[in-house]
This record gives C-alpha cells, structure tokens and sequence, in this order.
C-alpha cells in the first residue's frame, strides 16, 4: 500500500516542475473530501484509467443469518452488568443474553465495481474505506442514523 509520501515522490519524478509538498497534501485531502461527500449524496465516482466506479450500494440482509449489532449489544451488555444481572455464556446458558441483531431488511457500504474494472489480476486488489472517528466508514454510519431515509440515494444491489 502507498502512502502520500510515495505518492508525492512517484510525482515528483513525473513533472517537470512539481508543486510544493504542503499544497500537493492539501489538494489531495480537498479532493478526497469532495470524493467522498459526493459518494454520500448517491452518486459513483469513476476512477478513470480502466479503474471503474466506486459509489455507495444498499444491499439486502440475508434474515437466515442475523449480524450482531455491536455497538448496541455492548451497551446493552453494560446495562445488564450494572444492574448485577448474570450474562449468557456457555458456562452460564441461564444467564441474560445480550446479543441484539440488526432488523433492518438493508444495510449500506462502500462498492467497488470491480466487474467492470479492465485491469490485469483485478482479483488481487480490493477497496477498504478508511475507519474510525474521522473515517469513512464513520461517516456513512453517521449519515444513516441521523437521517433516516437517507438510504434512498443509494441503489439496490442484489440479493444477498
């Protein structure tokens, strides 16, 4: 994986006269932003040079095999301890249990279109969108629970 200070050098040696390394680092943090909101709002990116589209995809849970909902699982888990309530385990089958799974019939995540991509062992490659406070990932979490029908920009993919 290449890191800017790769990406700035392969540049560098490209160009004739190569931009400053502070303005280079802000125009591609401005450009990723830019990427990103607009993946947010439902439209693709076209990466260019045989790379194809990115874009945001709403795909359909598979209700014979629930996902834990973590996030809301832990708090519940926390609750239960506070309260001095046994919890479920293997060695405690009568305990509580604190699982809870997600209900809806969708959920939302980055998408390569990779079956379009036109490059050599496109198989060894994927996309991962950054995580954490600051991350992608993050974002699209944030935007999904703070307005609830903002799942509709994004099309349908499949059956899962």
């Amino acid at each position: 994986m290449l890191g800017l200070k790769e990406i700035y050098s392969a540049y560098c040696n490209s160009v004739k006269e190569p931009l400053p390394k502070e303005l280079f680092t802000t125009l591609i943090q401005e450009f990723n932003l830019e990427v990103v909101n607009r993946l947010l709002e439902g439209e693709a990116f076209n990466m260019r040079n045989h790379l194809s589209n990115i874009c945001i995809k709403r795909m359909q849970r598979n209700p014979s095999s629930p996902t834990v909902d973590w996030w809301e699982s832990l708090r519940y888990k926390q609750e239960l301890l506070q309260e001095g309530k046994e919890l479920y385990s293997e060695d405690n089958p009568e305990g509580n249990k604190w699982f809870i799974y997600y209900t809806d019939p969708w959920y939302c995540k980055y998408h390569w279109e990779k079956h379009r991509c036109k490059i050599p062992n496109k198989s060894a490659y994927r996309f991962t969108p950054s995580r954490g406070l600051k991350g992608n990932k993050e974002k699209l979490t944030k935007l999904l629970k703070t307005n609830e029908l903002a799942y509709l920009r994004f099309q349908t993919y499949g059956n899962k």
